[in-house]
């Protein structure tokens, strides 16, 4: 992208797979840049960087910082081990076969029996279109599940095993990944999570509940109890350094103060991982504002939770406790998605935190745990064919009433046939496979497995370094600027992808994407009028006021406004802040006392100096 954006001649060095995708902004222009911008710090990795926002941002990101707590960090490790090129593959690397692991080592620990299963569940995680379109973002989300996973299945040793060194060494996991999980600090994503880890270790206890004495119970939560306490502490020295800058977040309009009532989901929104093969940023449904918004699980979920109910209702087949409890979680999550709910409920929950839209991470986990462990459990056949055909019919024709919903307001984008045809074809493939019980436990993973490989392992491209980025002659000739005047500030205006160009340099930056908001210096820029637009968490781009001379903002997207700068305020220049960026000629530079000190080609970027 940075390529494209430059307008850099050539193929993009170092691409090894697939191709960059521009909607992945998060990735390639914001955490990224903000990276570079740890590392060439002086001294490298600080724990304040006015670049990324006010206070210690860097403690509230996925950013190498040199702070006790990248110890519980592994996957930035590789930052202080290597060259930055390096530490960032390294990253990178964590990222995806941690994953792929934590997520088969949980599915075995809960009870999945058959290895092939385990690993088509961590395969159905990684390659799900959700997981894909939001792998690097600020919500952390790779590396979030990967930790959840780990406590997960460190929890369930505690129900199942007795060996003390088993048991020390689950704590130690436990307390280790829990302390990561824990700075992940995205609660819309980790509060779901939380919630679908007590479904699961409430059905693991309930299957071994019958076979073990109470001692086993007390001892699963005392050692619980403990790792939760152990982490408390652990992290005693890292809340006390950031309860400044938390409550500055707290206090913003985004997101601090955003609040949940659930319904916000409409059932096509919550059942439109059935869209999700051979997605593309061309084609999304109106209702969604990119193809990231439109991305999914596949939900299989209502297939077992009808097959269960006629197992047990038919043939009167007892009904696994696990499955039982991640049905329900299902259920309750699938209701708060589309419906409102009780303040009370949301409030006891955390739930009011979270937002439907996140909560689609965990019910799209849930559907996988609870795929794969039926998958497992439910071998023999127990469903005669004509009851199995009635189900798949059911379900199919479920579909066909979900596309004809969604038709009602993306007519643009079901007018094309095969946004009927793939879905419809899939949906038949996959839940054929699913009733047919002679073929569903060696085919339905085989086949939806190879669906989500060859429709989403493209979504990411494979790169070999960051030559676009680093090679390029802008940031080259950025960075000899501000390794003269390394204390200079800069402003960038019209873009706010060329601040994320300047930040990677290491120089300090107004603007781009501002973490936490600086309201000291944005108090003295504006009276106050415009704090309800700047008081968030924001990308923030700059234009030079046309009409007056008077600071103003214009807020676009909840997490994107403009401010209208004028580049000669007393409080920018008593600042530092002596140098603009345009990414066209400024022909008023010389009226507002800036002159013109570099163009750079290719790129077109015009750089002034304050005089």
């Amino acid at each position: 992208m940075w390529r494209n954006l430059l307008a850099e001649p050539g193929i993009a060095r170092g691409l090894i797979l697939s191709s960059p995708k521009h909607l992945r902004v998060d990735e390639w222009a914001i955490w990224t840049p903000a990276m570079l911008s740890q590392a060439r710090q002086n001294p490298p990795f600080p724990i304040e960087n006015p670049s990324l926002g006010a206070g210690r941002a860097p403690l509230l990101m996925s950013v190498p910082v040199a702070y006790y707590t990248t110890f519980f960090r592994p996957q930035l490790w590789g930052f202080f081990v290597f060259d930055f090129e390096h530490g960032f593959s390294f990253y990178w690397c964590t990222k995806v076969f941690g994953l792929l692991l934590a997520v088969a080592w949980a599915l075995r620990q809960i009870g999945v029996r058959s290895y092939l299963l385990a690993i088509f569940g961590a395969i159905w995680v990684l390659f799900s279109s959700y997981v894909q379109w939001w792998f690097s973002s600020p919500g952390m989300l790779p590396e979030m599940i990967t930790t959840w996973a780990i406590c997960l299945g460190c929890a369930v040793c505690f129900f199942k095993d007795r060996h003390h060194g088993k048991l020390g060494l689950a704590l130690a996991g436990f307390i280790f990944c829990g302390t990561n999980f824990v700075l992940c600090l995205y609660p819309p994503y980790q509060i779901p999570l939380t919630l679908l880890m007590l479904a699961i270790l409430a059905g693991v206890w309930l299957e071994k509940c019958d076979k073990e004495d109470s001692k086993s119970t007390i001892r699963a939560l005392l050692l619980i109890g403990t790792g939760l306490l152990a982490i408390a502490i652990m992290l005693i020295p890292y809340w006390i350094d950031v309860r400044g800058t938390l409550e500055t977040v707290a206090h913003t309009v985004y997101p601090g103060q955003r609040r949940s009532a659930g319904g916000d989901l409409s059932l096509f929104k919550l059942f439109a991982g059935v869209l999700g093969f051979f997605e593309s940023e061309q084609t999304v449904p109106a209702v969604y504002d990119n193809i990231c918004e439109a991305s999914n699980f596949y939900p299989l979920w209502p297939a077992v939770v009808l097959a269960t109910l006629f197992a047990r209702f038919r043939n009167r087949t007892r009904i696994s406790p696990l499955l039982a409890t991640l049905s329900i979680f299902l259920i309750c999550f699938g209701l708060y998605c589309v419906m409102p709910l009780p303040a009370w409920l949301l409030r006891a929950t955390l739930l009011d935190l979270a937002t439907e839209r996140r909560a689609l991470l965990a019910l799209g986990l849930a559907n996988i745990f609870l795929c794969c462990f039926f998958l497992d459990r439910y071998r023999a056949a127990f469903l005669s064919k004509t009851t199995a055909g009635i189900c798949g019919a059911v379900l199919w024709l479920g579909v066909v009433f979900l596309l004809l919903r969604g038709r009602t307001t993306n007519a643009v984008y079901f007018s094309d046939p095969w946004h009927w045809i793939q879905p419809l074809a899939i949906s038949a493939a996959i839940l054929l496979l699913f009733f047919w019980e002679a073929l569903r436990f060696r085919w339905l993973p085989t086949v939806l497995g190879a669906l989500l490989i060859f429709s989403n392992a493209a979504i990411n491209p494979v790169m070999s370094g960051l030559g676009p980025l680093l090679g390029s002659n802008a940031f080259k000739e950025i960075d000899r600027i501000r390794a003269q005047d390394p204390d200079g500030k800069w402003i960038i205006y019209h873009t706010r992808y060329f601040a994320q160009l300047v930040k990677a340099t290491g120089a300090p930056v107004f603007n781009g994407t501002m973490i936490v908001p600086d309201l000291a210096l944005l108090h003295q820029l504006d009276s106050g009028a415009n704090e309800s637009t700047y008081n968030r968490y924001a990308n923030i781009g700059c234009e030079v006021p046309r009409k007056s001379h008077e600071v103003s903002a214009s807020l676009v997207y909840p997490d994107f406004y403009i401010l209208f700068l004028p580049p000669d305020l007393p409080v920018l220049a008593n600042a530092g802040y002596r140098y603009m960026l345009f990414p066209k000629e400024w022909t008023d530079g010389a009226l507002y006392g800036f002159t013109l000190i570099e163009k750079i080609t290719p790129g077109d970027l015009w750089i002034y100096r304050h005089d």
